[in-house]
């Protein structure tokens, strides 16, 4: 059976995306975990304006408790009479967010982790952090980001964007969201942005090869190949989710360094800011 881990702190970003993630769970007949990590003071940088006294951390926690299991309710309660009703496991856990996460994909063994992306002002990103980024970076398994208001809507095309450096690197990657598509019966398109006509025409000539062998391989017809004529990345996937009919984008993502960092982010994390459709991110350095 798969398993989704449903990331929530029950703001309406996160419900957003928890919602997204259930019905989703429902199409594809998966468990649900539901995760709400309650922060503690050493997440944050400033520690001095959050502290929990020890005598009111068991009521906060009992508060949480109440949070969850209604928030689990409010799910299957939508579910309509006959549906699929998902296996639901509820986890409250003191501690960082990428800890808890870490420690219920450990006892659960989840095939995906579906997060929303914060919508807090200034001061409240200061404080939290960005959440979706950082487990973009840790995440040992692949990580849907679900915009805030996302409504779920059966998914017909996922685009995977790649420059095509490396191909054996691509070609794993591509296969484990075969296995996802499978499941849902959708397109994959394999989107490649550049400028350069002449390599193009050959990278053309190679990919329909390419497109040829890796069907028959994955026994799964339903994987095309387009190429975006522009000179940014971000401008021509930007572009291909907005006009391409595109469900949902797939990127790989490998952590970087606090220097390049600080010189410019990843594509994957650029795409996530300009973003509106769910963002599904493979990362490179821990599977």
């Amino acid at each position: 059976m798969k398993t989704l881990i449903l990331a929530t702190d029950f703001s309406e970003s996160s419900k957003d995306a928890a919602r997204y993630g259930y019905a989703l769970a429902c199409l594809i007949k998966a468990k649900v975990v539901i995760v709400n990590a309650i922060i503690i003071a050493a997440e944050i940088p400033q520690s001095g304006f959050v502290t929990w006294p020890d005598e009111e951390f068991d009521g906060l926690l009992k508060d949480y408790e109440k949070e969850i299991q209604k928030f689990r309710t409010e799910l299957e309660a939508q579910l309509p009479a006959g549906a699929y009703r998902p296996q639901v496991v509820c986890i409250n856990e003191a501690g960082r967010l990428t800890d808890v996460i870490k420690n219920a994909d450990k006892a659960h063994h989840s095939d995906l982790l579906v997060i929303g992306t914060h919508q807090g002002g200034l001061f409240s990103r200061l404080l939290i952090g960005n959440h979706a980024e950082q487990l973009m970076d840790v995440t040992t398994g692949p990580l849907l980001i679900v915009k805030p208001g996302t409504a779920f809507n059966p998914l017909k095309k996922i685009a995977f964007a790649t420059e095509f450096k490396n191909p054996e690197q691509d070609l794993e990657i591509i296969f484990r969201l075969i296995s996802f598509a499978k499941l849902l019966n959708a397109e994959i398109l394999l989107a490649h942005v550049s400028d350069n006509y002449e390599n193009s025409k050959g990278l053309q000539k190679t990919m329909a090869e390419y497109l040829l062998e890796l069907s028959n391989k994955a026994d799964y017809p339903n994987i095309y190949y387009r190429l975006i004529n522009n000179q940014k990345t971000e401008a021509g996937l930007s572009w291909l989710c907005e006009h391409g009919q595109v469900d949902m984008l797939a990127m790989a993502h490998r952590s970087r360094n606090v220097l390049a960092e600080l010189f410019g982010n990843s594509h994957t994390k650029n795409m996530n800011k300009l973003l509106t459709l769910p963002l599904l991110v493979f990362p490179l350095n821990h599977h």
